[in-house]
């Protein structure tokens, strides 16, 4: 009879750990889902933060304003040197008679590509920029919702600074 109680207070306390372990692990799983939900809003907000410095030059701006873009674009590129997905490429069209040239950010391959020849590339396009002109600018997204190219063509129309 004595056997038979220490049996059921084993058991009994063997039942009790395991249904402690079941409620831990639960409470594990449950925060491990709202850890990985607000590390997912956070890079939303770090992509949003990163593609902001760039949006206030969209739509229709002058020469200056492109220039002032450009070396936006050539400082990120120095920063985010090893992350190309972070680089945009970039297309533009300094002149109404054409001629698009684009630059893109490619570090596989250092004689074509790479940060040194996209900031010389740009720095000789921004160059070519005439201040007194007017440019539109537009932006691409590609799927991770960074920035992933700019576009600056002439603008041959008359829309207003501004104007997107």
């Amino acid at each position: 009879m004595e056997n038979a109680s220490k049996a059921l207070l084993i058991a009994g306390a063997i039942l009790l750990a395991i249904l402690i372990i079941a409620i831990g692990m639960f409470i594990y799983t449950s925060a491990q889902s709202q850890v990985s939900e607000s590390m997912t809003s956070m890079s939303t907000q770090q992509i949003e933060g990163f593609n902001s410095q760039f949006l206030d030059y969209e739509g229709v701006q002058t020469g200056s304003q492109v220039k002032a873009l450009i070396g936006r674009l050539i400082a990120n590129g120095k920063t985010y040197e090893q992350e190309a997905g972070k680089v945009p490429g970039v297309s533009i069209e300094p002149h109404k008679e054409g001629g698009a040239t684009t630059v893109n950010h490619d570090k596989t391959n250092e004689k074509e590509g790479g940060i040194a020849f996209y900031s010389s590339s740009l720095s000789t396009i921004r160059s070519a920029i005439e201040t007194k002109h007017k440019y539109k600018v537009s932006f691409d997204t590609g799927e991770s919702g960074l920035i992933n190219k700019v576009t600056v063509t002439y603008n041959t129309d008359d829309t207003k600074v501004g104007d997107k």
